[in-house]
C-alpha cells in the first residue's frame, strides 16, 4: 500500500507531500489543478520513461519518492533480498530523479538500481487501472498472486513450489540412474567378469611385496642355506673359527687386567663382542636349518604373484585401486539387479515428495 507520495519540481509542482490512508483515497479538483501531474509522477516512480521536459522550469532536477507498506508481500521481500536490498519493518521506499539534462537515477531503500528493476518492483506494489493501463489485470500469474495474497495462501503456495522443485530433481536423478542401468546392462558380462576376477583373488594390502620376497628366498634356498652354514662355522666351528681364535685375545686381556685395573673396561667390551658373535652363530645356524628347498611352495608363490601382477596391470598399479574397480563394478551390477541403495532411497524420497505435493496442492486448491 502506498503510504506517502512526495513530489518535487515536477511540471508546475514546486513541492508536495501526499499522505494516504488505508481504504479509498480520492483526488478531486478542477481541470488543470494538477491531478494528472500526480498520476504521471507516480508513473515516473514506477519506472515509466521520463523526459527532461517533466522538470519544472528553472529547476536542476525533479524527484518523486514513495513510501510503501509491503509487510503483506513476502515474495517481494525475498525478491529484494536476492538483489541485496534490505527491507526494514516491511516498508519499501522508491525514489526517482530526473535531471534537466535528461539523465535519470533510481533508488530502492537507498540502494541505487536501474529503471527496469524499479519498474519490476513497482509492478508488485502498484496496479494502475485506466483506459490503457489494465494489462496487469489480465495477467494470469498476477491474478494468482493477488488471489493467494488475499486468502493468505502464499506460504502454502511456496510449499507446493518447493515440493515440485524437489520432485523434479528426484525424478531427474532417477532417470539418470535408469539410463545408467541401461548402460550397465550392455556391459553386464564384462562387469560380472571383473567382479568375479577381483573378488576371487581376495586381494590383501602388502601381499604382492610379501610374495616377491618369498619367491626370491625360495628361488635361492640352497645358496642361502649354504651361506648361513658357512658363516656359522666361521664364527663358532672348528679350531680355526673366530671364537676359538679369540681365546688368545681373552688371555691377553686377563693379563692386562691383573696388572692394570684401568683396562677392565676392555675386558667388558670383549665379552660383549664374544656374546654377540655367539648369538649370531646360533641365529645363522637356525636360519640354515629352517631354510628348505621346496619346489612346490615356490611354484605356488610364483603363480599367486603372477596372478596379482596381472590384476595390477589390468585394474591399477596398487591393490587399493584394483579393489576400488571391483567395488564400482559391483555397485553397477547392483543397479542392474534392482538392489541399488541409492535408487531405493531415491524412490522412497520421490514417493514421499509426491504425497506431500499432492497434499499441499489439494490444500491450495481448497483455499483458493
Amino acid at each position: 500500500m502506498l503510504v506517502e507520495l512526495r513530489i518535487r519540481n515536477v511540471a508546475v509542482i514546486d513541492a508536495v507531500t501526499l499522505p494516504l490512508t488505508a481504504g479509498l483515497n480520492v483526488l478531486t479538483g478542477e481541470t488543470g489543478a494538477g491531478k494528472s501531474i500526480i498520476v504521471g509522477s507516480l508513473g515516473m516512480l514506477l519506472g515509466e520513461r521520463a523526459a527532461s521536459d517533466r522538470v519544472r522550469a528553472g529547476a536542476e532536477k525533479a524527484t518523486v519518492e514513495g513510501l510503501f507498506d509491503a509487510s503483506g508481500l513476502p515474495t517481494l521481500h525475498e525478491f529484494l533480498d536476492q538483489r541485496g536490498i534490505d527491507v526494514d519493518d516491511g516498508f519499501v521506499v522508491l525514489k526517482r530523479e530526473i535531471g534537466a539534462n535528461g539523465r535519470s537515477r533510481a533508488w530502492i531503500n537507498g540502494t541505487s538500481v536501474t529503471a527496469s528493476l524499479l519498474a519490476e518492483v513497482g509492478a508488485q506494489l502498484v496496479s494502475v487501472h485506466g483506459q490503457h493501463d489494465s494489462q496487469q489485470l489480465i495477467d494470469h500469474e498476477h491474478q494468482r498472486d493477488l488471489l493467494d495474497a488475499f486468502v493468505g495462501a502464499l506460504p502454502l503456495r511456496a510449499r507446493v513450489a518447493d515440493a515440485h522443485g524437489t520432485l523434479a530433481t528426484l525424478r531427474a536423478r532417477e532417470r539418470e540412474l535408469e539410463q545408467r542401468r541401461a548402460d550397465v546392462e550392455k556391459r553386464s558380462d564384462y562387469l560380472r567378469f571383473v567382479v568375479e576376477e577381483i573378488e576371487a583373488a581376495a586381494l590383501e594390502e602388502g601381499e604382492l611385496e610379501s610374495l616377491d620376497h618369498e619367491v626370491r628366498k625360495l628361488s635361492h634356498a640352497e645358496e642361502l642355506r649354504a651361506l648361513a652354514w658357512q658363516a656359522a662355522e666361521a664364527i663358532g666351528g672348528d679350531d680355526d673359527a673366530a671364537l676359538t681364535r679369540l681365546g688368545a685375545v681373552r688371555r691377553a686381556l686377563a693379563g692386562l687386567t691383573r696388572i692394570d685395573e684401568a683396562t677392565t673396561r676392555w675386558q667388558t667390551t670383549f665379552d660383549g663382542v664374544v656374546y654377540a658373535l655367539d648369538e649370531l652363530a646360533r641365529d645363522l645356524q637356525e636360519y640354515a636349518e629352517n631354510t628348505d628347498v621346496d619346489p612346490v611352495r615356490l611354484k605356488g608363490a610364483e603363480l599367486r604373484r603372477d596372478l596379482l601382477q596381472g590384476l595390477m596391470r589390468k585394474y591399477g598399479p596398487e591393490v587399493a585401486q584394483a579393489r576400488e574397480v571391483g567395488l564400482l563394478a559391483r555397485e553397477e551390477l547392483d543397479l542392474l539387479d534392482g538392489d541399488s541403495p541409492e535408487l531405493r532411497t531415491l524412490t522412497a524420497e520421490r514417493l514421499r515428495t509426491e504425497s506431500e505435493l499432492a497434499e499441499a496442492a489439494s490444500e491450495l486448491s481448497r483455499v483458493r
